[in-house]
């Protein structure tokens, strides 16, 4: 297994992008990310603008419906919320689980929410907007994929590090991939079905935890594992750094967008564009700073050490402007690159 040592390299001189110019790559859609402040942020990734749904409830999830109006986020105290993109509009908090991490479409139109407490996958109508089912899959459970002919569910088990395969029929476990990571966040299976990109927190120092969402002094990066579904194999590593937790990819699969809890020093949570053939990051956008920044908005020490936590990113490639119902909206702000001549890398 290789390790594409020169990602960390490129990313910290790329700096982070938004709408200065400091990439050739020109993306089309609205980003969202989850993250623990209580707020959905939003990203315009043509223009690096950057803006914002609160909901009022830490969480680690959120999954967008299929026609781009509605978010599903999903708390860290197990409720879920539905936001109308469009209008602002919010149902209240419905009761699901304990505290979720994952969430994701099944074939049915049900969405599976993981618990990363008691290890269940919570089954969520979003038509009814209610619980209808759940069910045991492993202990600590957060990301969640369907194979593209429906049939099975990759279940990212966090401290295990494996992924346990689900048959969605009979709700059962059915086999595992033993080997994927120290400490696993969510992932995304690439549009062709073929390959699941498992987000890597690699969260040990000293084969010991280090402080979780940030990588310490002496602590190993992280980066994204790509597991072959079909052999259950590792078959290459992207070292990003920082604590990515989630992936989501453009539709034909030329890249893939990696939320990053924390840049390579950089105090802030951003979205690193990779190129899936050359497993090169070609671009980023700051999906908290560059925001926080502009508002003076500072975080209390005691949540989260004062730093914002990114968790999930799910981008809708059909929507080409901010939704009419965000609440605020920023320019993009132009951060320096350390080294222009490493901003064009494909």
């Amino acid at each position: 297994m290789k390790k594409k040592l020169l990602a960390v390299g490129a990313a910290l001189a790329l700096g982070i992008a938004g709408a200065t110019g400091a990439s050739a790559l020109d993306l089309k859609g609205i980003a969202y990310v989850q993250g623990h402040g209580g707020h959905i942020a939003v990203i315009d990734l043509a223009t690096g603008a950057v803006g914002r749904f609160s909901h009022g409830k830490p969480s680690d999830a959120v999954t967008v419906s299929k026609d781009g109006n509605t978010l599903f986020t999903f708390s860290l105290d197990g409720y879920a919320k539905q936001i109308n993109v469009n209008t602002g509009k919010q149902t209240a908090w419905t009761r699901l689980g304990q505290k979720h991490c994952g969430s994701n479409y099944a074939p049915d139109g049900t969405i599976w929410v993981s618990d990363m407490k008691d290890g269940k996958i919570y089954v969520y109508d979003p038509k009814k907007n209610k619980l209808v089912d759940s069910f045991p899959v492993a202990k600590s459970i957060c990301g969640i994929n369907f194979s593209k002919d429906g049939k099975y569910c990759y279940v990212s088990d966090m401290p295990g590090g494996f992924i346990s395969v689900v048959n969605v029929r009979t709700k059962k476990v059915v086999s595992k991939i033993n080997g994927v990571g120290n400490f696993i966040h969510r992932a995304a299976i690439t549009p062709d079905g073929k390959y699941l990109w498992q987000s890597e927190g690699n969260e040990l120092a000293n084969g010991k935890p280090v402080g979780v969402g940030y990588t310490s002094t002496g602590g190993s990066p992280g980066g994204v594992s790509i597991v072959d579904v079909k052999t259950g194999k590792v078959v290459d590593f992207v070292l990003t750094g920082g604590n990515p937790h989630d992936v989501d990819f453009t539709p034909d699969g030329r890249y893939a967008v990696v939320a990053v809890r924390q840049m390579p020093e950089r105090t802030d949570s951003a979205l690193m564009i990779v190129n899936t053939k050359t497993k090169r990051i070609v671009k980023m956008y700051s999906a908290c700073k560059s925001c926080h920044g502009v508002q003076d908005v500072e975080i209390d020490d005691e949540i989260d050490g004062g730093r914002p936590f990114l968790c999930a990113v799910q981008v809708d490639w059909n929507r080409t402007s901010m939704p009419k119902g965000v609440e605020l909206e920023t320019k993009a702000q132009s951060i320096p690159t350390v080294s222009p001549k490493c901003a064009d890398l494909k």
